[in-house]
């Protein structure tokens, strides 16, 4: 396997809250949008083709309780997970309506978990 370190152009000009995460099988990028209280996910469709970013949803953030929310994951039928970024998870369904919200304390902390055949590199082997 080769493993390469490139730069690529992101879809939308405002960075203030931005992350890159995997949304289904699609590298995304998603920026809060402050104007309107709106999360935007965007997906790039082709890979290192910067011209296939596509906006996929815009969440409304109104209903969280800091209207704020930072996904990272989706569920296999398209349902958005995240956080808002303070006091709980937060689940939207793929047209971007809010869920559910669950409160958990801040002594909480959220991974995704992927199941590979992979194994990661030990001690003695060389990433």
């Amino acid at each position: 396997m080769e493993r390469k370190l490139f730069y690529m152009d992101l879809p939308y000009n405002s960075y203030w809250c931005c992350e890159l995460w995997v949304f289904g099988e699609f590298l995304s990028f998603s920026t809060m949008n402050f104007s309107n209280n709106t999360v935007m996910i965007w997906t790039m469709k082709e890979y290192k083709v910067n011209s296939s970013w596509t906006k996929t949803h815009a969440v409304s953030v109104d209903g969280t309780p800091n209207e704020s929310f930072s996904p990272f994951c989706c569920t296999k039928n398209g349902d958005i997970i995240g956080t808002d970024q303070e006091t709980g998870l937060v689940r939207y369904n793929d047209k971007g309506q809010l869920l559910e919200h669950r409160p958990y304390s801040s002594e909480f902390e959220a991974v995704v978990y992927t199941e590979s055949l992979l194994s990661l590199p030990g001690e003695s082997e060389q990433a």
